[in-house]
C-alpha cells in the first residue's frame, strides 16, 4: 500500500482542512479511515458500508445525518457512532486537531463474529440499523489504540494479529452498543466535558493553535479566573497556559517525526513565531531539538504518510 495520500479508494471526496496525517484503504472485510488534521470537513456522502467512528486523543467531533433522521451528533473520545450504511453524513472538527479512527467491517464480517460469538442475527441488524452513539469502554480504547499502532503506524504486524484484533474490537462495539441503560464511562485522567475542567479544555482544543487567554478560557468554562485555575490543576496537575504549550509542542512533535513540513514552517504552525524559542522550547520538553528527532525518525523509518503543508479546499 501506498504511503502517499490522499488515497481516496472507496470515498466521493476529499475533505477540507490542512491533513496531517492519512491512511485509508476499504479493500479488506474491515475498512479503515485514520486520519488526522488541522480542522477538518467533509461534506455529505455515503458509504456501502456501515461506519463505526471514534475520535482520538482529545479530538471532538460533529456528524450530521441527512435523511429521515436529520441530526447532528457531538461525538467525544469517551463514545463512539454508527452511521448505517447507505445514510448520507457529513463530519466536521469541533477542536482544531482532528484526530479520528473510522472502521467499515463488511456484512460477511459482521455476520462471522455474530456466529462466533452466539449473537442473534437481528441483534446485529438492530445495533446497524439507525446513526447510534453508545459509550465506549476501557477494553475498546485498547484494542483500538493497538489496531491503531499495528495498522497504521507499524503496518509490520502480521495479517492474523491484524484480523484478531478487528474481530475483537467488533465483539467489543457489540457489548458497548447493545448493552441498554449504561452510564458513560469517562477514561482515566480525561476530566468530564460538564466539569469546568472539561468545558476549558474543550475549548482550549478547539483553539488550540490560536491565542487564547486566561480570561477568555474562563468565561467559556462558566467560571471566574481564581476558579478556573484551582479546578484545572486540580484535575489535570497543570496550569492552562502549560496545558497549552505542551498541547502545542506534541502536536509539533508528531509533525517533526513525520519528517514532510519544514520544521521552521512546524513552529509557525504551532505558534511560536520565533524558530529559536520553539526550539528552545521543543528541547526543554523532550530532552532534545527538533532537528535530533527528525533524523532519529529517518534512521527508524517511522511511517509519516504526511503530506506538505496546505489549507483551505482539497478537491
Amino acid at each position: 500500500m501506498s504511503d502517499v495520500f490522499p488515497q481516496w479508494k472507496g470515498f466521493e471526496r476529499a475533505p477540507e482542512g490542512h491533513l496531517l496525517d492519512q491512511l485509508i484503504d476499504l479493500s479488506g472485510s474491515m475498512g479503515i479511515a485514520y486520519e488526522r488534521s488541522v480542522g477538518f470537513h467533509k461534506d455529505f456522502h455515503t458509504h456501502d458500508r456501515p461506519m463505526i467512528v471514534m475520535p482520538r486523543g482529545s479530538s471532538v467531533i460533529t456528524v450530521r445525518t441527512a435523511g429521515g433522521r436529520r441530526a447532528t451528533h457531538t461525538i467525544s473520545p469517551a463514545a463512539a457512532f454508527i452511521v448505517p450504511s447507505r445514510v448520507a453524513h457529513e463530519d466536521e472538527a469541533v477542536t482544531s486537531i482532528f484526530d479520528t479512527l473510522a472502521l467499515y467491517p463488511s456484512p460477511s464480517l459482521l455476520e462471522a463474529v455474530a456466529v462466533d460469538e452466539g449473537i442473534p442475527e437481528a441483534k446485529v441488524a438492530r445495533l446497524f440499523s439507525r446513526p447510534r452513539e453508545f459509550p465506549r469502554s476501557a477494553w475498546l480504547d485498547q484494542l483500538t489504540q493497538e489496531y491503531v499502532f499495528a495498522r497504521v503506524l507499524s503496518r509490520r504486524e502480521s495479517a492474523k494479529t491484524v484480523a484478531f484484533l478487528e474481530r475483537q474490537i467488533l465483539v467489543e462495539i457489540f457489548a458497548c452498543g447493545m448493552e441498554r441503560g449504561r452510564t458513560r464511562e469517562q477514561p482515566p485522567g480525561r476530566p468530564s466535558p460538564e466539569t469546568v475542567t472539561g468545558r476549558a479544555v474543550r475549548y482550549i482544543e478547539a483553539n488550540l493553535f490560536s491565542d487564547v487567554d486566561l480570561a477568555t478560557i474562563a468565561a467559556r468554562a462558566f467560571a471566574s479566573a481564581s476558579t478556573l485555575l484551582r479546578h484545572f490543576r486540580r484535575d489535570t496537575g497543570t496550569s492552562p497556559h502549560a496545558y497549552v504549550k505542551a498541547r502545542r509542542l506534541e502536536e509539533a512533535r508528531r509533525l517533526v517525526e513525520a519528517d514532510r513540513t519544514p520544521v521552521g514552517d512546524i513552529a509557525m504552525l504551532v505558534g511560536y513565531e520565533n524558530f529559536a524559542a520553539f526550539s528552545t522550547a521543543f528541547k526543554r520538553r523532550f530532552g532534545a531539538p527538533p532537528s535530533s528527532f527528525r533524523v532519529r525518525s529517518r534512521r527508524q523509518g517511522i511511517p509519516g504518510g504526511l503530506s506538505s503543508p496546505r489549507g483551505g479546499r482539497s478537491r
